[in-house]
């Protein structure tokens, strides 16, 4: 009689536990939340920056920077500031670089020109 109760309960704990609908509910919610997370950003349209007149940031020749290869090239700590504008994708950004060897080593330099960022 003992065991007959015993295999009872678990076959009551095992049933309850493992609803087929409940699992195909909570796997349907997590697809959806899965998938409306897939269209983030994702619209086609690509912001488009505005892009700062290049008089204003500039105040002399842009000087092009090699490619970057930070590993192989060291620079000196010294300040001469110059301009650096960087470009990632189709967005252009300017900032200030201690010298014009730290600037080129920012990967996505594409120039400088001498002098800090207006």
């Amino acid at each position: 009689m003992k065991q007959t109760i015993s295999t009872r309960r678990f076959s009551t704990i095992n049933q309850s536990s493992f609803k087929p609908s409940l699992l195909i509910l909570t796997l349907a919610l997590a697809l959806t939340g899965c998938s409306s997370m897939s269209d983030v950003g994702t619209s086609g349209q690509i912001p488009t920056p505005s892009s700062p007149d290049i008089s204003q940031q500039f105040e002399g020749p842009l000087t092009q920077c090699p490619p970057a290869n930070p590993a192989n090239n060291i620079c000196t700590v010294q300040y001469e500031p110059v301009c650096v504008k960087t470009k990632v994708g189709t967005v252009i950004s300017y900032r200030t670089a201690s010298n014009a060897c730290s600037a080129c080593n920012i990967p996505e330099a594409v120039g400088y020109t001498k002098g800090k960022c207006n």
